[in-house]
């Protein structure tokens, strides 16, 4: 029995870690362009910014903004992202680790 929990736990650390993973292949793929962190970003990061400390704002504000910037920021000049619930949850749970 413990080394079937064991074999559990395993597999729960592994898929936590795998999601991480996608969150950060998600940001290379729609979010670089226009972001950076720790100082590297795509040829727009001067026009979407810096991330490093995105985290601290917490996981909910951070998902409706990328669902729907102006819903949080009447001027923000980001558009929509047009993400899957799964890749949208994988690149929050990326960004909820950065907190400088």
């Amino acid at each position: 029995m413990k080394t079937i929990l064991g074999g559990f736990a395993v597999l729960v650390v592994l898929s936590q870690v795998a999601w991480a993973a996608d969150g950060a292949a998600v940001f290379e793929k729609k979010c670089k362009m226009c972001h950076s962190i720790a100082g590297v970003g795509g040829p727009m990061a001067k026009n979407g910014g810096p991330l490093d400390a995105v985290g601290a704002k917490g996981e909910a504000y951070i998902k409706e903004y990328v669902k729907d910037p102006k819903s949080k920021k009447a001027d923000s000049k980001m558009p929509k992202a047009n993400l899957s619930d799964e890749d949208l949850g994988a690149v929050v749970s990326y960004l909820m680790g950065l907190k400088k």
